[in-house]
């Protein structure tokens, strides 16, 4: 039988209190490529991680491996709770005008790729500096996974099809211009009859610049305790984590300031 692995996200229901002081140590195992933004043709990387990228590395090590769409639900949800509790917050403070805001305003963070992070609210970067003995920039070419949304792009960039279409592909009506090439009419015709014997994504070589260095980054931040807790105690078990992109391996410490 199929064990089913259960992810506790029982955190997003408290309110992030930012009460522990922390020091994060970063140890790169391999070369790290840390994009921000949708690049275009070429994949810039950052010097130091930005929070959004701590976020997906926390959530990384915490095992929540959760798809754009279940994302999306559980930030609608976050977002009710935290408008219920600015309404409960604003009736207090017609009571008690002294009372502390404690409702933290519920922010889409999505903005830039299409990773949504959760836990983004529940720790702060004071500062964040690599100690280096020595880096080295380079650049290399990259896989990316890639779709096409029309029925001719797509079949003429997957590399691979089902065996048993390779005659009838062979056989189709050629270019006019170039009979090196498949007619695109005859193409989108045949994919479209086919569709589920052709790749989803096909590979394309991508520019995508990389660090390695010879050191570590050290992160002073702000965390929510609940989270710290929950971190720690699993780097004890799976201390193995990617920043960046799926490559760029890294070593986890944390040291109470």
């Amino acid at each position: 039988m199929e064990s089913k692995t259960s992810i506790d996200i029982s955190i997003l229901q408290k309110q992030p209190q930012l009460d522990s002081g922390v020091i994060l140590e970063i140890q790169p195992l391999a070369p790290l490529s840390m994009v921000s933004e949708l690049p275009g043709s070429y994949y810039k990387t950052l010097k130091i991680p930005d929070k959004k990228m701590l976020c997906g590395l926390f959530e990384n090590l915490l095992g929540w491996h959760i798809d754009l769409a279940d994302r999306k639900e559980i930030s609608k949800e976050v977002k009710k709770l935290r408008e219920q509790l600015e309404k409960k917050q604003k009736k207090l403070k017609k009571t008690y005008p002294e009372a502390d805001k404690i409702a933290v305003p519920y922010t889409d963070y999505t903005k830039g790729s299409t990773y949504m992070p959760l836990l983004v609210e529940y720790f702060e970067i004071q500062n964040i500096q690599p100690v280096i003995s020595k880096i080295v920039f380079y650049d290399d070419l990259w896989s990316k996974a890639y779709r096409r949304a029309d029925a001719v792009n797509h079949p003429k960039g997957t590399f691979n099809i089902s065996y048993d279409l390779l005659i009838d592909k062979r056989n189709l009506k050629r270019n006019d211009k170039n009979p090196n090439q498949v007619d695109d009419k005859e193409l989108e015709s045949f994919f479209k009859e086919n569709v589920t014997k052709f790749p989803l994504y096909y590979s394309t070589p991508t520019g995508r610049e990389y660090i390695a260095m010879d050191g570590k980054y050290e992160a002073l931040i702000n965390i929510d305790a609940e989270l710290y807790a929950m971190l720690q105690e699993k780097i004890l078990t799976d201390n193995l984590c990617y920043l960046g992109n799926s490559e760029g391996w890294v070593d986890l410490k944390f040291k109470d300031l």
